[in-house]
This record gives C-alpha cells, sequence and structure tokens, in this order.
C-alpha cells in the first residue's frame, strides 16, 4: 500500500515539491522522489511526434481523458541509420571498456540494477556547455573545438580530425541533430552511456530535480525494451513506449517530474501487442540539459574568482 502527499509551493520560473511516501509489505518497488525544486521552462517545450511513432506509445484511457499532452514523451524511431547505431555502439563500448570495465549490482539511490554507465565531456562541444555559458557570460569567446571541424572530405571519408578520438567528430555530427531539436539557448551536461545488462532493470522513479534541468531523453541502442510511466498520484494514467534501437526520446514538461519511469524485468510488463519483448543488452546515450544558477551562469564566473 502506498500513500502519498503532495505539497507544491510556486517560485519565480519554479516549484517546490515535496513528496513524503510511507509503504507497508513488500510488494511496492516505487523509489521514493528526493525533494528539491523543479525546473520549468519559460515556455512548453513542443517537440512534434512523427507519425512514425504511433506504433510504439500506448497512452492509457485515464491519460488521454484527463487531456495530458500526447508529445511530452517524444519518441522518434530510426532517428540514425544502421551505420551510425553500430558506430555509436562500438565508440561506446570502448568508452565503457576503458572508463566502466564491471556491471554493478545497485545504483547508490536503489533506482537501477545491473548496470554501467560513464559520462563522454568529449563528444560535447564546448559551445553547447556550461563552459561555452560561463566564456559568455565572462565576454570571452568560446574556446575553438577541433572536433567542430568538418570530418567528413568531399568523398565522404573521414578528413583526419583526430584530436580527441578518431571517431569523435563523426559523432559529434550525429550528437547535433539531437541538440538543434532544442532551442540554441538550452545548456547540455555530457552525454552520458548507461549500459543495462540483459538481467538489468530501472526500477520506477522520479528523476532528482537537482541534478538536471528542464528535459532528459536518450537514443537507445542494442536491444529493445518497453518503458513504462506513471503518474506518481495516480497509476492508472500511464505511457508505455517501447524502445526499439535506433530511436531517439525524451522526457518533457509534466512527464518529466511528475511520472516517475521504469524498465523491468517483469514478463507482464515486457511485451508489445501481445508478444514478449525478448531481455537483451541495451545502451542508451543520455542527454541531460544542464540546470541554471539562480544567479545564471555569470554566478559561476564570480563564485570562481577571489576576492582580495
Amino acid at each position: 500500500m502506498l500513500k502519498l502527499r503532495t505539497l507544491n509551493c510556486s517560485a519565480r520560473r519554479a516549484h517546490v515539491l515535496r513528496r513524503w511516501f510511507s509503504e507497508t509489505g513488500s510488494g511496492s518497488r516505487l523509489t521514493r522522489p528526493v525533494s528539491g525544486t523543479i525546473p520549468q521552462p519559460p515556455e512548453p517545450i513542443n517537440l512534434a511526434l512523427p507519425s512514425s511513432a504511433e506504433p510504439f506509445i500506448k497512452y492509457s484511457d485515464a491519460f488521454v481523458d484527463r487531456g495530458y499532452t500526447k508529445s511530452d514523451i517524444f519518441l522518434h524511431p530510426d532517428f540514425i541509420s544502421d551505420d551510425e547505431h553500430d558506430l555509436l555502439v562500438r565508440s561506446c563500448n570502448k568508452k565503457l571498456k576503458r572508463l566502466a570495465n564491471t556491471y554493478e549490482m545497485g545504483h547508490f539511490d536503489k533506482r537501477i540494477n545491473n548496470y554501467r554507465e560513464c559520462s563522454v565531456s568529449a563528444w560535447l562541444p564546448h559551445k553547447r556547455g556550461v563552459a561555452g555559458r560561463v566564456s559568455q557570460a565572462m565576454d570571452r569567446a568560446v574556446d575553438p573545438d577541433p572536433v567542430d571541424l568538418p570530418d567528413r572530405a568531399s568523398n565522404g571519408k573521414s578528413a583526419g580530425w583526430t584530436t580527441v578520438g578518431k571517431y569523435d567528430g563523426q559523432i559529434r555530427h550525429i550528437l547535433d541533430r539531437v541538440w538543434d531539436l532544442f532551442p540554441a539557448s538550452f545548456t547540455w551536461l555530457p552525454p552520458h552511456i548507461l549500459d543495462l545488462h540483459e538481467d538489468g532493470e530501472i526500477l520506477p522513479h522520479v528523476d532528482n530535480p537537482e541534478y538536471s534541468g528542464f528535459v532528459v531523453g536518450g537514443l537507445c541502442l542494442l536491444g529493445p525494451a518497453v518503458s513504462t510511466f506513471k503518474h506518481v498520484d495516480d497509476p492508472s494514467v500511464r505511457v508505455d513506449v517501447l524502445l526499439s534501437p535506433k530511436s531517439l526520446y525524451f522526457m518533457t514538461n509534466r512527464i518529466r517530474y511528475q511520472f516517475t519511469h521504469e524498465i523491468t524485468v517483469d514478463p507482464s510488463q515486457r511485451a508489445w501487442m501481445g508478444q514478449p519483448v525478448a531481455r537483451a543488452r541495451r545502451i542508451s546515450l543520455m542527454f541531460r540539459d544542464a540546470k541554471e544558477p539562480e544567479g545564471g551562469w555569470s554566478s559561476l564566473v564570480s563564485a570562481a574568482i577571489p576576492s582580495f
């Protein structure tokens, strides 16, 4: 049995959401959301949901009847090509082998099991990250970035821009298509590789709002999975999404912090159109925008400069 009380307090461009959970019995697997400031974009994020996504998303009757916005769950099947998928898988595997060689059985916040992960700062152009915003706040030019240069010759082959990594230029061009879906004012954290073992699972949870901003999403690599989103107050308000390889998804607006999300090993939830979805290793290349400090990016500049 799960009891939930919610308190909302308005603030400038944000709301504070605090939840108190009491759980009885061993059946509930809902991770307790952490209290914090929930970012609100200046205007709603409206990603155009392509018609090709329709077979891959199921909305509950309660979700539709209560007027939730379908595009708050964005899905673009086949966002990348087969060759781009294979390049990203090879590159992710190399990064994981060097930075996260073994699978972890449990996460520090008890939300995920049998996984490994790492961040890849080399795949984020300076101009899109926090460093670029700080440079702008200091009225300085953003540092030139070698892999911002074209890495394709006129014949379509690599032009040899290998300052950071052999294929980092090509990867950035792929990821630029993701970032370009959002306003240029968005500031991004480095891409994050999440490798979920075939026996791994992500327990239902709401992301901690202290660690990122308006959106979170991922490019899906290797195996398929079913991701389930449920409203924290009423689990009958739900969305199920089949995340197939090469697809891109994003959680935005109300789905971002008012719904739990999960990828379970429960066979009853690992099915689509009456057919089981086989358990398989999958990689998500995750995207999160950075949470702007209350004093703006310029506040990071003043904090970094010592006073005498």
